[in-house]
């Protein structure tokens, strides 16, 4: 199957689907948006091109793994650490992978851990059922099967590339020893992330779509979410 995201009525509301490649109108604004429709499967230039070129924002899940900040301590911080770096005496989650509170990361740490890479994989919650974007004719098993791959291939692409080698260190600061598929491709972080204030607001909704009425009944709409930027279910 042609996995095609259904976005009738959304700000692509006359896309067509040829040779199971989907074409056409995509106009949503933002390179995220880009880049979910690229980790679906679907075939654009312009996708591929945006998506590897992505500033990812920070990721304010709290990681599985103990904090620990390059070249300072928050039990020593040394002169010049800003203060929000740090809660106490540990690092502050929100602010242990920005470059500012790493001084010991050499310059190309900070682009691949503090911007390029600090939301891996995300663009792969596209297929999830509770983005509510899907059609029925999709089992959710396979949408869930689908997530999973799309991480597979995604954490292949990225270990390929120019931050190849800090990618271990990325992996394991934010998922520990856990598969990131095991952790990405669930309900429970697609909504931690939405719910998250400085998460990018069109990546949001691309991943979310708020739950609508049809008349089939032929979506999968597991979830009715009041998610800033893109609203809740018309009551």
């Amino acid at each position: 199957k042609a996995l095609v995201p259904q976005l009738v009525g959304g700000p692509c509301s006359q896309c067509c689907l040829g040779s199971g490649v989907w074409r056409g109108c995509v106009s949503m604004k933002g390179a995220w948006f880009l880049a979910a429709l690229a980790a679906a499967g679907i075939e654009s230039a312009s996708a591929a091109k945006a998506s590897s070129l992505l500033l990812r924002r920070a990721d304010h899940g709290k990681s599985q793994t103990t904090l620990e900040l390059a070249g300072a301590s928050c039990a020593d911080p040394p002169t010049g650490l800003p203060k929000y770096c740090c809660d106490g005496i540990i690092p502050n989650f929100a602010y242990a992978s920005s470059c500012e509170c790493n001084p010991g990361w050499t310059h190309q740490e900070c682009i691949c851990k503090g911007h390029l890479n600090s939301m891996p994989c995300h663009e792969c919650m596209v297929h999830l059922p509770a983005t509510n974007r899907w059609l029925k004719t999709f089992k959710k098993s396979e949408l869930y099967e689908n997530c999973n791959a799309c991480v597979g291939r995604c954490k292949t692409d990225l270990a390929s590339g120019s931050c190849g080698s800090f990618m271990g260190d990325i992996w394991t600061k934010k998922f520990g020893a856990s598969d990131p598929a095991e952790i990405i491709c669930t309900e429970d972080y697609l909504k931690k992330q939405l719910m998250t204030k400085d998460y990018p607001t069109d990546m949001k909704r691309v991943l979310y779509k708020a739950p609508r009425t049809t008349a089939d009944d032929e979506y999968h709409q597991p979830v009715d979410w009041d998610v800033a930027g893109v609203g809740g279910k018309p009551r």
